[in-house]
């Protein structure tokens, strides 16, 4: 069995093609959520989620309940403004029908797959759309979502867009990082494969410049353009570089 782990793809079909493209013999795929903002094709990547096959997997993202009920998204202040100005300018390409697709996903779901106990939540179990948890925190922090995901064997989490596998206690907790707009400094598109019984973190490139082309399309602020440019070409650090992180 081979099992595709993907998240945050944000309306970068390129980037989601060239991951597919990189794993055609997935046997299932299990998607953490915010398949739309911040990119520029938001409608071809819900479709894309609203094809898989029913053994695999959507969880619902933040940014997937805001565009489907036109809430606040809960947006980090480094991004407010790029993923406000695109929430205006994409939201309207999704149909009714891809509305209420991402209005109802889960935020959380627990399965099994492959004998293994499985949670999967877009953030963290105790806010599964908005929380958030690097692999620094202090592992107080870690033991209280462990508790309240009920100690897994294995737990998914997206939201961060910086990739992750660590054991904490019993559980595995594995972050695929983001495949449209990852944020650790590596502008390749991030996933994760299980097989055989193993985790791995995988990288593969794509044309980035497809994508920024697309962006410079929409009728969007020149500075908000520049912004997701430089977001894509530099894997996130131009917002890095805002924050004053080096």
């Amino acid at each position: 069995m081979k099992i595709l782990v993907i998240s945050d793809v944000h309306g970068n079909w390129p980037a989601l093609q060239a991951v597919l493209r990189a794993e055609p013999d997935a046997d299932r795929i299990l998607c953490l959520g915010d398949l739309v903002n911040y990119g520029p094709q938001p409608a071809d990547c819900v479709a894309w989620a609203m094809g898989l096959e029913p053994r695999s997997r959507v969880i619902q993202g933040n940014h997937d309940l805001a565009f489907s009920t036109d809430t606040d998204p809960c947006y980090s202040t480094a991004y407010q403004v790029v993923a406000e100005a695109m929430q205006v300018a994409t939201a309207p390409l999704l149909n009714p029908e891809m509305r209420r697709f991402l209005a109802g996903l889960q935020p959380r779901q627990r399965f099994r797959w492959e004998g293994t106990n499985c949670v999967a939540c877009h953030a963290i179990p105790t806010d599964p759309l908005c929380g958030y948890l690097g692999e620094q925190a202090a592992l107080t922090l870690w033991e209280s979502e462990l508790a309240e995901a009920e100690h897994p064997d294995m737990l998914f989490l997206g939201h961060t867009h910086v990739p992750m596998i660590t054991q904490f206690q019993r559980t595995l907790v594995i972050n695929p990082g983001s495949v449209g707009q990852p944020r650790d400094g590596d502008p390749q598109a991030a996933y994760a494969l299980w097989q055989d019984s193993s985790m791995s973190l995988c990288r593969v490139g794509y044309d980035v410049g497809k994508t920024v082309r697309t962006i410079e399309r929409l009728e969007i602020e020149p500075q908000v353009k520049q912004r997701l440019s430089q977001e894509l070409r530099t894997g996130g650090r131009a917002a890095n570089l805002a924050m004053g992180v080096k």
